[in-house]
């Protein structure tokens, strides 16, 4: 398990006007995750104040499993596990399988929401919501994201991309909820 966040620095287009220039510490890891995404993009329930955990992953399908086993022993007891395990899963296994980089989980718990955030560092991967296709084997991850979660979205930066959902805290959660990707 690994602290810190961030990047050398960090800059682009959001909605509503620039994110500024966050200059990291020298030696910081070249990960976007859940400080910077939190500057960056209006995540709703949560703030950097609030506690956060990280796990640092390698690209290997053991990667899945290690990213369940990290949010249940955090976050089971604060939203519904079903859907906290299977959206993590989905998240790291799109990295695992596309990026192919050292991957980052971050977890903040807010006090209405949990945010659970998977970085990676493939500056040039697109991230797509493929149309449904009942003969295809896979491809449906996102759209699982965006109807399970409350919220989701996707951070980009110079060295790479943050893919991120929030759950509601208490019990269930809301079913087509999700304000789909910023």
């Amino acid at each position: 398990m690994a602290q810190g966040f961030g990047a050398a620095s960090v800059s682009g287009d959001r909605p509503g006007g620039r994110i500024p220039l966050i200059q990291m510490p020298r030696g910081a890891p070249p990960h976007v995750c859940c400080d910077l995404l939190l500057i960056a993009q209006a995540v709703q329930g949560v703030s950097a104040a609030d506690p956060s955990f990280h796990l640092d992953l390698d690209a290997k399908p053991i990667a899945a499993r290690e990213a369940r086993r990290f949010v249940t022993e955090h976050l089971a007891d604060l939203v519904d596990e079903g859907a906290l395990t299977l959206l993590t899963s989905e998240l790291v296994t799109n990295g695992v399988l596309h990026a192919r980089t050292h991957l980052r989980l971050g977890l903040i718990t807010g006090e209405h929401r949990v945010l659970v955030t998977c970085g990676d560092d493939d500056p040039n991967g697109a991230l797509a919501v493929p149309p449904l296709d009942h003969a295809r084997p896979s491809g449906r991850g996102l759209m699982l994201v965006d109807a399970l979660s409350s919220q989701w979205g996707v951070y980009r930066s110079a060295n790479g991309k943050t893919v991120w959902f929030t759950l509601p805290r208490g019990d269930g959660i809301a079913i087509g909820g999700g304000d789909g990707p910023r």
